[in-house]
């Protein structure tokens, strides 16, 4: 059930504070008796099976109170976390209805509406601006509330857990001592473990990190399962922050657009007026910093909301400078057929998640039109959209420092290299967590195709078996066996006109960067990038779509052996998108589906 105002003015954050005090200290002395437990002269001389019997029950009751204190802890943070939260909304609230009576107004606290008091003012355009403000800085105030109860819900419905199930039978002690030290980034080692878990212990890691769904290894349905949860609460923060920000700028949206900003203090300066400026401004930059990855988490939300056959695969606002996120489509653990596709230039997961999520399905199907085509229709396919990186951003003239910047990047194989290793290990992970055999490709487009070069070439088996690489500046290798797969298997497409062409057949820096710059960068590239050319920048190797030792798929009109005629793929992006003019995938989306089926794709006439 939803807060009211009269609820929040019945809160009382010293009761909550007292609650958290009582169980630090509980907490405290749990871990001061499990530590005596250990000092106990009769563990060391106490011999035979009683003693045995002795030193077995104080181990399990040892976990129990280690448990029991690290649960007490956690819980004590958490309402204290939750007080703070009260008071700051408390406060809030205070300001609100002092402003109200201000201006005119009656708050409801049972509603939460709004009324004008003043009727001489109704209908002022300013005072109707006032009564808006007011409404929109309760909604934040509220939805703040809401989120602040379902935090300290939370702590307290889950708190023992961990010790409910810490008295684990003397047979797991592998199970206790792997949960009480930092889980495994390796994805077996962590399937190992994972599998071991009873779902309440799983439960009890989501309670510690709501990032748990993106460790590679864990099993795609509570990939899934975990990060759905994640998104739920991550979307409900920054819906309240874009709420709270919102009714910042409604108060002053002078302020807000750098205007009318009173001077700092010193000679002549408005000390109240300064002061009121510098906490609003804390307040305002709090809000819009904890909004900033609400488009990213609305679209994620958008591609996997009831559709229960994608899977939400990562979710990661905390670890890069852009949102992350992966989607399967179908089930990569069981799928005989697995492709994971990883994008290029100005990707992001706002911008790209949805539509990558409907080419994999539109792949998918494709592909099991061709399986069932072949006599194979029993065999399944799964189809993963990788947003995992922070690709590299040009974003035009209104932010001339970051296209610079993204020009530098695109040109230079750094962030290349540390998506690879995340693209590697979660290869790894599918593999860690599938059952049965395994047909897994990798699909790389544009500066994407160089992140999934770099991948196969990191080291170790990946457990890849094709790879295929269209609109690629490179891939920083000329042979199968560079990355570590057979002859024959990796597969390249390029358009007649995809600009990524001057990467090769022209200065290596101007000409990787400038087909991709809006005006003026394009045209300015070859003499403000020029000089770059001594550092190596874009020199990624000998273009994929000619090396003679790859096998170069059709990118043009044609008729497949279903007999359908298929269209002319354009440009740099077409190659997965839907021909929406005849209803149907270019070429290019029938090759891709053929890779990833192991099929009979066109090869280049």
């Amino acid at each position: 059930m939803s807060l009211t105002l009269a609820d929040i003015q019945r809160w009382d954050a010293s009761a909550i504070r007292d609650v958290s005090k009582a169980l630090g200290k509980r907490g405290a002395s749990a871990e001061e008796v499990r530590t005596g437990l250990g000092k106990l002269p009769l563990i060391s001389t106490w011999q035979g099976s009683g003693g045995d019997a002795a030193r077995a029950s104080l181990d399990k009751l040892s976990a129990y109170l280690a448990s029991h204190g690290e649960e007490m802890a956690r819980v004590s943070s958490a309402t204290n976390t939750a007080a703070d939260d009260i008071e700051a909304v408390k406060a809030t609230l205070q300001r609100i209805d002092a402003d109200a009576v201000r201006e005119g107004f009656h708050v409801d606290t049972a509603t939460g509406e709004v009324t004008p008091l003043n009727t001489g003012m109704i209908g002022d355009p300013g005072y109707a601006m006032q009564q808006a403000d007011l409404e929109s800085r309760i909604k934040a105030l509220l939805a703040a509330a809401n989120a602040a109860d379902a935090e300290l819900a939370r702590a307290i419905t889950t708190a023992g857990d961990d010790a409910a199930h810490a008295g684990q039978p003397e047979t797991r002690p592998d199970v206790l001592d792997a949960l009480s030290k930092p889980l495994p980034d390796d994805p077996k080692q962590f399937e190992a473990l994972w599998d071991k878990l009873t779902p309440e212990e799983r439960d009890s890691l989501y309670q510690r990190d709501h990032s748990i769904g993106n460790h590679d290894g864990m099993p795609a349905v509570d990939r899934d399962y975990y990060n759905r949860q994640n998104l739920g609460d991550e979307l409900t923060h920054a819906q309240a922050a874009r709420a709270r920000a919102d009714a910042l700028k409604n108060q002053h949206p002078d302020w807000a657009n750098g205007q009318n900003i009173p001077p700092p203090f010193g000679p002549g300066a408005a000390i109240e007026g300064r002061g009121k400026y510098d906490a609003w401004k804390r307040d305002y930059d709090a809000a819009v910093s904890g909004s900033k990855y609400l488009p990213d988490l609305q679209a994620v939300d958008d591609a996997v909301k009831d559709d229960p056959n994608r899977k939400l695969m990562l979710l990661d606002t905390h670890t890069g400078e852009q949102a992350r996120a992966a989607v399967a489509v179908g089930d990569p653990d069981t799928a005989d057929h697995v492709s994971v596709t990883a994008p290029g230039l100005n990707t992001t997961v706002h911008g790209a998640i949805g539509g990558m999520s409907d080419e994999a399905t539109r792949m998918a199907q494709e592909s099991r039109n061709q399986l069932d085509l072949a006599g194979r229709g029993t065999e399944s396919v799964a189809a993963i959209a990788w947003i995992g990186y922070d690709a590299p951003q040009v974003p035009g003239t209104g932010d001339i420092p970051g296209s610079l910047a993204g020009g530098w990047e695109v040109s230079h194989d750094d962030v290349a290299k540390a998506g690879a290793h995340d693209l590697a290990r979660f290869y790894d992970g599918i593999n860690a967590t599938h059952h049965g055999p395994l047909d897994l490709t990798a699909i790389g487009h544009s500066y994407g195709s160089l992140t999934t070069g770099l991948a196969l070439q990191e080291p170790g088996n990946h457990g890849v078996d094709d790879a295929l690489f269209y609109g690629s500046p490179g891939i920083e290798a000329s042979t199968a066996e560079q990355l570590g797969l057979q002859p024959g298997h990796v597969f390249t497409m390029e358009t007649p006109d995809d600009p990524i062409q001057q990467v090769y057949d022209a200065p290596t820096i101007a000409h990787t960067v400038a087909p991709f710059l809006p005006p003026p960068f394009n045209g300015l590239a070859g003499t403000i990038l020029g000089g770059l050319d001594a550092s190596g920048a874009g020199d990624f190797g000998p273009n994929p779509a000619t090396n003679p030792n790859f096998t170069h798929l059709e990118t043009g009109a044609t008729t497949v052996p279903d007999g359908r005629t298929l269209g002319a793929a354009h440009g740099h992006s077409d190659y997965p998108r839907w021909d929406g003019a005849n209803n149907q995938l270019y070429t290019t989306g029938y090759n891709i589906a053929a890779v990833v089926a192991g099929t009979a794709p066109i090869e280049q006439k």
